[in-house]
């Protein structure tokens, strides 16, 4: 129930935003992948906003890549295992001291089928958390160090990733967006009208709980 509340509060905070696309670790959209990591463009929302654009995955600035070379600003960095998802296994993370967006990974299992995503998300005080970006996805291998860059497209600050199994990557993006779905597809004045904002609550609501009762063990918040 509690992470049902945490994931319920983020929709709370929901305001029309750019549309989202999720790639993989080549700048590839991820209809490309199987259809079972298949998500398509969505609204996600906060508090703030973004710009006016379109992100088609293509940004050559994002992507996750092993055998980094990078040292400026993972000076410090831990990569002990110090995380664990049921499904994704124990891993370590850091977040480099001078670029927000820029990641290193290890993870102690390796994953050739499904994959891994990361999601930039901002973690606000209390726990609850809204994605910042696109994913990220890499078909993992155990104990490899990857350096990733990951895609913001809002003002807010990167202070944690969602990382998640890319079987699920699609319903968490619906949890996201799921006020906002709403809000466009049914009822364009919603915003106006306090009895569409609660019906558009009680669906994000439902679509939040599927998403938590059906891939509670595939996922993990991570604070940096």
């Amino acid at each position: 129930m509690k992470k049902l509340n945490l994931l319920f509060l983020i929709l709370l905070l929901q305001a029309c935003d750019t549309p989202q696309r999720t790639r993989d670790l080549y700048g590839n959209p991820v209809d490309n992948l199987t259809d079972d990591t298949k998500v398509s463009d969505v609204d996600d929302s906060s508090q703030g906003s973004g710009d006016d654009s379109q992100d088609d995955g293509s940004n050559d600035d994002g992507g996750v890549v092993d055998t980094p070379t990078t040292t400026t600003g993972f000076e410090n960095c831990n990569l002990s295992l110090q995380f664990f998802g049921n499904t994704i296994g124990y891993f370590g993370m850091c977040k480099n001291t001078e670029y927000e967006t820029k990641f290193k990974v290890k993870m102690a299992l390796s994953d050739i089928s499904i994959g891994t995503c990361f999601v930039p998300i901002h973690i606000q005080t209390g726990g609850s958390s809204y994605k910042l970006g696109i994913a990220e996805c890499v078909h993992n291998e155990a104990n490899k160090e990857y350096e990733m860059t990951l895609t913001k497209d809002r003002a807010e600050e990167v202070n944690g990733v969602m990382v998640i199994k890319s079987n699920a990557l699609n319903a968490y993006m619906q949890c996201m967006s799921a006020k906002v779905d709403f809000i466009n597809a049914y009822a364009p004045n919603c915003a106006y009208d306090a009895s569409c904002l609660q019906a558009a609550d009680s669906y994000a609501a439902n679509v939040c709980s599927q998403f938590v009762s059906t891939y509670k063990n595939y996922y993990k918040q991570v604070p940096l």
